[in-house]
């Protein structure tokens, strides 16, 4: 072969004899990953490498040697001695890969804690006053939407001495005839304090004077205010010392009608029969008068009202109907327990200017009160009040400071282990908070909150979590976000906050102080002993204590059975025509049973007997009477619903009448209420518009039935 044609072939030998080197180099490749690179890096210690490594071009055999150069003496001895009792490389498996390393993920956003102090919400409020009075509208607005922002940021639910500013700022507007303006205060003012009654009032006020056909509008905010009354402790307790002083006024005034109205009706009969324990030489004024000086005894010895009602219905009991006495006696035993009634009504409802006030007003987040946090004596309630204040404005370490006071007072507290949960939480301790959370639900599995927060942990911890166990996390987060909302519904319709600016108020619940942890109420326990003391005074003539109620309710029982020894003691009774009295003594001939005087049995039973003249004047004079009946019966009736009724003889539907009659009578005349609210009182027709409702047609009703049963 030629020179020149071995120089065409030698790049086609070259070629030939590179290719089993480029295959195998090929083989030493691994396939390209799906994950990024550097995500599947795993660090590795410089003292494992060796300074030799094998070429590519070696052959498998000679990887593995029995001795290798290592880079100074970083690796141990016994290293090296399994190293030389390795096998062949063709006869050892490959090692298992390790498990991947969890790609860098984005960290959840910070829980922040927001610095919000009274002296902020009032520099707010400061602004916006000296806005109106610049009328600088922009202003205005920005401080008002500060206001509202810094709300919001502390999560109070209400701040009322900004919403009363707001609403008096409206009744200007309405004075200056711009409702628009005023609607749009009373709708601030509300965003303020959405459970204030009296915003919710005005609103409905506003609402009426702009579309007074819109009766949804402002009835919807009708019930809002109501609602707010019957939940908030310092209108609601209130309102039941109101109405529990208007039964008991009603009760007592019930009792002295009823007695009154059978005296009157029965105390002829009574004269009648006393008359006959003197001697026949004694005029019947002279018996009369000594008979009104016995019953005005109880009055002159200042026994007390009951004791007087009790005589008065002793000096007739003789002549009641069984119906007449129990009604009665059932009145007078309960006038005589009313003092003690009264005294657990007002300890019961005493809440005003008291410590369980100012820890409500505490909860609700407005502005700091007074509290005996830094006294030796401050209870449960105030230091779960005072932790959870500050925690809401940022104070993280006074506030769990405040919680391990209150746990030390009372462990196991499931609403206190979920407030210190949230702390625990927003200074980074995720273990700490999700085991208060999880003892909190074990504690009480019908509270939300520590569900749903332990489900913002679990959330937490799935954004850092490998990958293996990313699921298991978001599995335990939807668990809990389920138990959440199985116990509250309205959580479903919960959106979380950005994550710019997560304060700790916005993606954690709170659990609020119960009811029943609430202080007693008055911090001097004698009020009720007091207010007991005054009404037995006025009732029981001074006595307190089980003597003063035991003897009226002994004395109410002796007189229900005094009534059955009418005929031992030969009581007369009333005729059924004339209605003189019907008595043995006057007349021997008169049956036990009989039911007329002897003038009308002589006239209507014994024909013949008189003559027409006197039958003609007898019969004027029971038609006198029965008039004479009526018209007292009519007039009793007219001054008290029911009067009429007992006087006439039906004591059940009399006495009925009378006590809703004068139940509205008393929620009149004490409209003014007995204990204080806050921020003055409610809209007056708000009272008395129910009451009117009542008495007018009870009282109409009444008179109605009691003309018909006359006219029978």
């Amino acid at each position: 072969m030629s020179r020149p044609l071995l120089l065409r072939l030698l790049p086609l030998l070259s070629c030939l004899v590179w290719i089993p080197v480029w295959q195998a180099s090929a083989q030493q490749i691994s396939a390209p990953s799906l994950l990024d690179p550097e995500e599947m890096a795993v660090p590795v210690d410089d003292s494992d490498v060796y300074e030799d490594e094998p070429s590519a071009e070696e052959p498998a055999e000679e990887i593995v040697r029995p001795s290798r150069r290592k880079r100074g003496d970083r690796r141990s001895t016994a290293l090296d001695g399994r190293a030389s009792e390795r096998p062949k490389a063709k006869e050892t498996k490959a090692p298992e890969p390790e498990p991947p390393q969890p790609a860098s993920r984005q960290p959840p956003a910070q829980i922040l804690t927001p610095r919000v102090t009274d002296a902020d919400l009032q520099a707010a409020w400061t602004r916006w006053l000296q806005a109106q009075a610049a009328l600088d509208l922009e202003a205005a607005r920005k401080a008002q939407e500060e206001l509202l922002k810094l709300k919001e940021e502390t999560a109070a639910s209400d701040i009322e001495q900004f919403s009363l500013g707001f609403l008096r700022a409206a009744d200007g507007r309405r004075k200056a005839q711009d409702e628009a303006g005023a609607l749009r205060f009373v709708e601030t003012a509300v965003a303020l304090s959405p459970q204030l009654p009296y915003a919710r009032m005005a609103l409905a006020e506003a609402h009426l004077r702009r579309s007074p056909g819109a009766v949804g509008a402002y009835m919807k905010e009708v019930r809002a205010a109501l609602t707010g009354v019957l939940k908030d402790p310092r209108y609601r307790l209130p309102a039941l010392a109101d109405l529990g002083a208007v039964l008991l006024v009603a009760l007592l005034a019930t009792a002295v009608v009823v007695v009154v109205a059978l005296f009157i009706r029965r105390v002829r009969y009574f004269l009648h029969d006393f008359h006959h324990l003197f001697p026949r030489v004694t005029a019947r004024w002279q018996s009369a008068a000594l008979a009104v000086l016995l019953l005005s005894s109880a009055v002159v010895m200042r026994l007390g009202m009951v004791q007087v009602l009790l005589i008065l219905l002793a000096a007739v009991a003789v002549y009641l109907t069984v119906a007449e006495r129990a009604v009665a006696a059932v009145l007078l035993v309960l006038a005589a327990l009313l003092p003690m009634a009264a005294g657990q009504l007002a300890q019961r409802t005493a809440f005003s200017g008291t410590v369980a006030e100012d820890v409500y007003v505490l909860e609700r987040g407005g502005l700091r009160v007074r509290a005996r946090h830094g006294e030796k004596r401050a209870s449960f309630a105030e230091l779960f009040a005072l932790g959870r204040f500050e925690a809401r404005r940022g104070l993280l370490e006074e506030s769990l400071s405040h919680y391990k006071a209150a746990a030390a007072l009372r462990s196991g507290h499931a609403a206190l282990m979920t407030n210190m949960g949230n702390v625990l939480l927003a200074t980074g301790d995720e273990t700490g908070a999700a085991q208060l959370y999880v003892q909190a639900t074990q504690a009480d599995p019908s509270l939300p909150a520590p569900a749903f927060n332990l489900a913002e942990v679990y959330r937490r911890r799935a954004a850092l979590a490998p990958d293996d166990q990313i699921i298991a996390e978001n599995q335990k987060t939807r668990d809990a976000l389920a138990a959440a909302t199985h116990l509250d519904p309205n959580l479903l319709l919960w959106t979380r906050p950005p994550d710019e600016r997560l304060l700790m108020n916005q993606p954690l619940l709170g659990a609020p102080l119960s009811a029943a942890d609430y202080p007693s109420g008055l911090e001097d326990d004698g009020v009720g002993e007091r207010v007991e003391a005054q009404f037995s005074r006025r009732l029981l003539g001074g006595r307190v204590g089980f003597t003063a109620w035991a003897l009226p309710v002994l004395g109410a029982v002796l007189v229900f059975a005094l009534g059955f020894a009418s005929r031992a003691l030969k009581a007369s009774g009333e005729c059924d025509k004339c209605g003189r009295p019907v008595c043995r003594r006057c007349d021997k001939e008169l049956g036990v049973t009989s039911r007329m005087c002897a003038q009308c049995v002589n006239v209507f039973q014994r024909k013949g007997l008189v003559e027409a003249r006197l039958r003609a004047r007898k019969q004027i004079e029971v038609e006198r009477h029965r008039r004479w009946s009526s018209g007292i019966s009519y007039v009793l009736g007219g001054m008290v619903s029911g009067a009429g009724h007992l006087f006439a003889g039906w004591p059940l539907r009399g006495t009925l009448y009378a006590f809703l009659f004068l139940l509205a009578v008393a929620g009149v005349l004490l409209r003014s209420g007995v204990l204080r609210v806050p921020y003055g009182e409610l809209p007056m027709y708000l009272k008395l518009a129910p009451l009117l409702l009542l008495l007018i047609p009870l009282h109409i009703l009444s008179l109605r039935g009691l003309y018909r049963r006359q006219n029978e």
